[in-house]
């Protein structure tokens, strides 16, 4: 039977990966609202990042954190490697990025619990890192703490920022709808900067929409949320559509 039956639930992820949220809601009963608060935007490579793409092969490992790194490096790099070095380590950050990779004939270490870079610095494989020379494929300013940890390991880390994260224009009216709806909506962000453009775009609504369930997807964005005056955070144990899924029901049934 579908528990969500007619509510409102708002989805402010990327429009181009809110589909499989999108779809589970629906069969669930929900009434989703696509509300992307963050676009991709690719970045142009520079003679710096063609540089390292051309010293692909002096990399002992390369490291993609999203799954956007993952699509919009690995094209790229395959545009100068029809052939992938061998002996390379090759890793993602959460199995949606390894999806993303799983077409490309690499053999990719996936950190799964969790889906965070802590995570994948438990790897044995990290560890001991010394002089090695290591790739992180991201986009712009992100999160330092992979490579701050692989630098106190001795390793040498570089990055390829392969995009950077827009706010999309969008007419706000149908948030402000959902917000006169009883129950109030279910809100589900999966970034620190989705949530805070989420907040901007609310304006005057803002308080109300503090009163909103907000399912997030890190205890790091469920500590900045609360920060932020929210009243009812609930975590996800992964940015997965089922485990998001999980939560949604857990706050309909609560």
């Amino acid at each position: 039977m579908a528990t969500l039956q007619g509510r409102t639930v708002v989805v402010t992820r990327p429009a181009e990966q809110a589909g499989d949220l999108i779809a589970a809601l629906e069969q669930a009963g929900a009434v989703p609202l696509a509300f992307p608060m963050l676009a991709i935007e690719p970045r142009e490579l520079t003679p710096a990042d063609r540089q390292k793409i051309l010293n692909l092969d002096q990399y002992r490992a390369v490291i993609c954190v999203s799954p956007n790194a993952a699509r919009l490096g690995l094209d790229a790099l395959a545009d100068y490697w029809p052939q992938w070095p061998v002996q390379q380590l090759w890793f993602a950050v959460g199995p949606a990025t390894g999806a993303a990779m799983q077409d490309w004939g690499l053999p990719v270490t996936v950190a799964q619990q969790g889906s965070t870079s802590e995570t994948l610095l438990n790897d044995p494989q990290l560890k001991m890192v010394a002089g090695e020379q290591i790739l992180i494929l991201r986009g712009e300013g992100g999160r330092e703490t992979l490579a701050e940890t692989l630098r106190e390991r001795g390793a040498k880390v570089d990055y390829l920022e392969l995009y950077r994260r827009v706010q999309p224009a969008i007419d706000p009216a149908s948030l402000w709808s959902a917000l006169d709806q009883q129950p109030t909506p279910i809100l589900t962000v999966t970034s620190g900067d989705g949530l805070r453009n989420l907040m901007t775009v609310a304006d005057k609504h803002l308080n109300r929409l503090r009163q909103c369930p907000l399912v997030v997807i890190s205890g790091r964005l469920a500590e900045f949320a609360r920060q932020q005056g929210f009243t009812q955070v609930w975590l996800a144990a992964s940015p997965a559509t089922p485990a998001i899924m999980t939560t949604v029901h857990n706050i309909k049934n609560a």
